[in-house]
Parts: structure tokens; C-alpha cells; sequence
């Protein structure tokens, strides 16, 4: 009786309510053209045929061509907490893929990092992302950066200073910057940590 009660419930339930299915874990092939590609979210458009290189990464077709792309080994190992995924646009025959992607005046850039940052600048996309080694050490801490401009400049990055024609920014979020009768310094100091991972996290994770 408990038994038939449970399978009525799983049927009435709404289909949000149901655990999604795992990201594809096993690599596989496909073939087309005559062409056989290996490894994940594979896709095929009839004429172009590709494939993410790890789990995370993803494909998608715009005007008859596949792309995909992985993100870097470090966001891998530390995800944002957010739930922030990679995407990819296309825009005038042009196609980005990462995170935080936009397009302005056809132009289209996205960020390699979750953590990264993108603005416009006199119709110019700007993206940026803090290194590898920071996202190791602070993980889904890692502090967000922003863009400056001055006049025709622009910089990112952390505790960025400007005056009227010149911007400078730290590339780490321990980093200052100062201006001393017109000049501008910066100092990063160094990360000490070493990160080493055995093994990678679980793709469903």
C-alpha cells in the first residue's frame, strides 16, 4: 500500500520537483562527415562536429558551426557558490563563450572566470579576470573586482585609484594602490598558498 502511494505522489509531482539528472560523467564519440570526435556534450550541426574536453565544458551550434569550450582548472576544483555557469553568444558572426558574457554594438566578450568582471568603454567591451592562483587561494570567496575608466583609460582589477587621465588597479585583492604627487604604484603581494587537488570534484557537485 505505502508502496503504491509512493509511485501515485512521484506521478502527481510537478516536474520541478523531481532531482534533475547528472551532467554526463562518461566521455563518448561521435561521428559525422566521416569524422569521429571524443569527449563530452558532444554535438553534432550535420556539416561541423565537436566536443567539450571535460565534463564541465559545454557545446553550442550557431550558423552551422559547434563550438565548445571548458573552463579553467581552477574555477573546476572551486565553483562559485552562486550557480553561475558558462554560456555561449553569438553576435555578427562572432561567438564568446565563458561566464558573464555580453554584447555591445555587435561585439561579444565573456569572462573566463565566474569571478571576472566585463564593461563597455567607448563601445568596446573590457573583460577581466583574476589569476588562476587567487581563485585557488579564496575559491568561491574570491572578492569581486571592478573596472575604472578615466577619460579614454581603462583598468580592473582591486583597489584600483584614478585621477583624471590615468587609472591604474591591483591584481590581487591584498594589492594597493596609491598616487603620490601624480604618480601611480601598485603592489600585489604574493600568494604563499599551494594548492594541490588528488583528484577532481565530482561533476554533479
Amino acid at each position: 500500500m505505502l508502496s503504491l502511494l509512493a509511485l501515485m505522489w512521484l506521478a502527481s509531482a510537478p516536474p520541478e520537483s523531481l532531482p534533475a539528472a547528472s551532467p554526463q560523467t562518461a566521455p563518448q564519440c561521435l561521428t559525422s562527415q566521416g569524422r569521429t570526435v571524443f569527449g563530452f556534450q558532444c554535438r553534432s550541426s550535420g556539416t561541423d562536429a565537436a566536443c567539450a574536453q571535460t565534463p564541465y565544458g559545454l557545446c553550442r551550434t550557431f550558423n552551422g558551426r559547434v563550438h565548445c569550450w571548458d573552463p579553467p582548472r581552477a574555477v573546476i576544483h572551486h565553483p562559485p557558490s552562486g550557480g553561475s555557469r558558462p554560456e555561449c553568444k553569438e553576435s555578427r558572426g562572432q561567438v564568446a563563450c565563458g561566464y558573464n558574457c555580453r554584447i555591445s554594438n555587435g561585439e561579444v566578450a565573456c569572462n573566463r572566470t565566474p569571478y571576472g568582471v566585463c564593461t563597455v568603454h567607448f563601445s568596446r567591451l573590457v573583460c577581466w579576470d583574476p589569476s588562476d592562483t587567487i581563485i585557488h587561494a579564496y575559491g568561491a570567496q574570491t572578492p569581486q573586482p571592478r573596472c575604472v575608466t578615466a577619460s579614454e583609460a581603462v583598468a580592473c582589477g582591486y583597489d584600483c585609484k584614478t585621477d583624471r587621465a590615468e587609472v591604474r588597479c591591483a591584481s590581487t585583492p591584498r594589492g594597493v594602490c596609491r598616487i603620490d604627487n601624480g604618480n601611480f604604484t601598485c603592489f600585489d603581494p604574493p600568494v604563499l598558498l599551494h594548492c594541490e587537488h588528488s583528484a577532481p570534484p565530482s561533476a554533479g557537485g
